[in-house]
């Protein structure tokens, strides 16, 4: 069991993430390197787990020397993808539902709100992409900051959001389709033959197209890394295109500047009152917990950091883009919809296309039906291009099987011009193939009726995960150096009396304080019956909240942005700061409140989906995968780690683990104590790993001494 424990709580070293993060080659900054060639397999598990080998499926020089696909994303690419699968349903759905039954015109301020509560994680993950420009998004933080279980559990959250959502969007796809295609026997027109409308609807829950557009995005995915990327740019344009017509014409017809009947309800009167009375201001507030599950998806930007030409810079700044045009379009599309009809009238289930019949458009009604569902797949394209490149970084980890890394290439091919094409990119075929039969499946076969709050808890979830992350980066345990010294670690001892806690609380203990008290006062808000009690106790937790935050600030050191040693290869130059989120520990703090808040008045159901979910994942990471990651099993048996463990005894009685990743994950966590942003060590002068050596030296000596 200890372990076990051990294992789950071990932290990735910086010198694997730099080789992760195709940091190897000291003339360039993203030059692909090969992750693991000094690895060996495990005999226990025969190379299952084994670190991905590329595969050699066509004659290419590059498939000899990578293991990672070679970046080749721009700033535009990754705002196009971030834009493209965050909008979508929260302008064709979630519009006509916030205006109609929460807020009415003031849905647009719904939005704003929500636009702030994500943007509360958005900075968070933007300096955390900048720090660690590596494939994984929150599991590659969590695993660097937080300890290996912490990357199982936030990976189980970024499955649900990224594969589970592309599911449910697949299926929602499905019935737009099928609703579609039978609008036309609604206005009179020839009914579907019966095998044809039998194929689309069988009953029994089944989704025969939503697995079509499905495996049409898998197929897209396998075509090719640049082609799946200019579908992604194409699609995303055109879908901002759309929007821009819905919003342009609502406004049009809204000022009588297009000529029409006088009897059409499009007015820009219908913002009087812009805040109705039966709403109130509670209505935004209420607006804003089911629209803030609009702007979901802008985490996958990160997610793909290992494909970006220049992350440093590149991915924060499309991490801020996407936030901004997401807000921008969707306060401007709630303003059209509300001036288009009262929001009385305002459907909730088809906002835009019904609002252009009740104006008499119906070209627009029937545009705007059909670019729904031209532009809808591409958050099945983008969520599924997701979910791969996270299992190719914990394959590269260990943690799942050895095909999700393995890299293909194509065979070159000639262009039109008479010209040779190689891919020079590459791709996860095998693990898009997995991922993709796995999508189908579920878009058929599994209805989503009770899915919806575990993927909204599950997200809430992932984004206090990242919240954490970063105060753990920026704050060290007041007192004392963040892990200690490696001599004072006992392996007897039991978890909580660990040398990282000595007379201060610990900055772990302090983060759970932090996620505890939010979850507590959001769970008295959404069960307490007694109104004044209810109210009581959520401002009393939310005061707690307040002040673990300010002893935060005030106790525990902050330390300088150097800390990390990526810094000293090529990101911490002058003139080449990378981005820092302001006002912390208080921003992350607001955000970890919020997204734990909402996720308490989710409901019970949602909660204790979210716990049997996790409880699931973790037994079978104890059972499976506990001790075969890359970090844990640098040796090649156990035997070899109990004999290390078993010559190196320290004073007490306790143990000395083998330098399974310690060396390096000290230099990632000391303090580097330098204020300046790109500094040079000094002739003479030593490293944190240096010091840790001497350490380890000198216990070595004294063992030698005392034989």
């Amino acid at each position: 069991m200890n372990t076990v424990i051990e294992n789950a709580l071990t932290r990735k070293p910086l010198t694997l993430v730099r080789k992760q993060a195709h940091l190897g080659d000291a003339d360039s900054r993203y030059t692909p390197v090969a992750i693991h060639a000094s690895e060996s397999a495990s005999e226990d598990d025969g190379g299952f787990f084994n670190a991905a080998a590329p595969s050699h499926s066509a004659p290419t020089t590059n498939a000899a020397t990578r293991e990672a696909p070679l970046r080749h994303m721009s700033l535009f690419d990754l705002v196009a993808l971030g834009v493209g699968c965050t909008i979508g349903s929260g302008v064709f759905v979630l519009a006509g539902v916030a205006a109609h039954s929460f807020a009415g015109p003031s849905s647009c301020l719904s939005y704003l709100m929500a636009g702030f509560v994500a943007a509360l994680s958005g900075l968070p993950y933007a300096e955390l992409a900048a720090a660690f420009p590596m494939d994984g998004s929150t599991y590659s933080y969590a695993y660097i900051t937080l300890g290996e279980v912490f990357a199982v559990v936030a990976s189980m959250c970024q499955t649900m959001e990224y594969g589970g959502s592309a599911a449910a969007v697949a299926r929602s796809w499905g019935e737009k389709f099928v609703n579609w295609a039978r609008s036309g026997q609604d206005e009179g027109g020839d009914s579907l033959p019966a095998g044809v409308d039998k194929f689309l609807d069988p009953g029994y829950g089944l989704n025969p197209m939503g697995g079509i557009i499905a495996s049409l995005c898998t197929a897209m995915l396998l075509v090719g890394v640049q082609e799946s990327k200019l579908a992604v740019n194409i699609i995303s344009m055109t879908k901002v295109l759309l929007i821009s017509f819905m919003i342009v014409s609502g406004f049009l017809l809204a000022s009588g500047v297009l000529p029409n009947s006088d009897n059409v309800p499009a007015s820009f009167s219908n913002w009087d009152p812009f805040i109705p009375p039966e709403f109130g201001p509670t209505g935004i507030v209420e607006g804003a917990s089911i629209l803030f599950f609009a702007y979901i998806g802008f985490d996958q930007v990160c997610n793909l950091s290992g494909e970006v030409k220049d992350p440093v810079k590149d991915v924060p700044r499309a991490v801020m883009y996407t936030l901004m045009i997401d807000t921008a379009i969707y306060m401007l599309a709630a303003l059209a919809l509300t001036a288009l009809l009262p929001y009385e009238q305002i459907s909730t289930v088809s906002g835009f296309p019904e609002a252009f019949g009740a104006n008499g458009w119906i070209w627009a009604e029937r545009l705007t039906a059909i670019g729904e569902i031209l532009v809808l797949p591409l958050v099945v394209l983008t969520s599924i291009q997701s979910q791969t490149r996270l299992m190719f970084a914990m394959a590269n980890d260990r943690l799942v099987p050895r095909f999700f890394g393995r890299l293909s290439f194509s065979k070159p091919s000639s262009t039109c011009c008479g010209k040779e094409k190689e891919d020079k990119i590459g791709n996860l075929t095998a693990n898009v193939q997995f991922c993709g039969v796995l999508i189908v499946l579920i878009a058929v076969f599994v209805p989503f009726e009770y899915m919806d709050d575990l993927v909204s808890t599950g997200a809430l979830l992932l984004f206090s995960l990242t919240d954490c992350c970063l105060l753990t980066i920026r704050y060290k345990c007041p007192s004392e150096s963040f892990l200690g010294s490696m001599r004072d670690i006992d392996e007897n001892a039991s978890l909580f009396s660990v040398r990282t806690v000595r007379r201060e609380l610990s900055l772990g203990r302090i983060l759970v304080l932090l996620n505890l008290f939010p979850f507590i006062s959001g769970l008295c808000f959404a069960f307490v019956p007694d109104e004044a009690l209810k109210f009581t106790l959520t401002i009393v937790f939310a005061l707690l909240t307040l002040g673990v935050t300010i002893y935060i600030a005030c106790y525990c050191p902050e330390v300088t942005s150097n800390r990390f040693t990526l810094d000293r290869d090529g990101y911490g130059t002058q003139g080449r700061k990378r981005f820092r989120t302001p006002l912390v520990p208080y921003l992350p703090a607001l955000g970890i409140y919020m997204n734990w808040f909402m996720l308490a008045n989710v409901g019970w159901k949602g909660i204790l989906m979210l716990l049997g979910y996790l409880f699931i994942g973790i037994v079978v990471y104890g059972t499976c995968c506990s001790g075969k990651s890359l970090v844990n099993s640098p040796y090649e048996n156990h035997h070899e780690i109990e004999d290390y463990k078993d010559q190196n005894m320290l004073p007490g009685g306790g143990r000395l683990s083998p330098p399974t990743g310690n060396p390096g994950l000290q230099e990632a966590l000391l303090e580097s104590e330098r204020e300046d942003e790109g500094w040079e060590s000094n002739p003479g002068e030593s490293t944190p790993v240096e010091d840790l050596d001497r350490d380890l030296s000198e216990i070595e000596t004294a063992k030698r001494r005392l034989v």
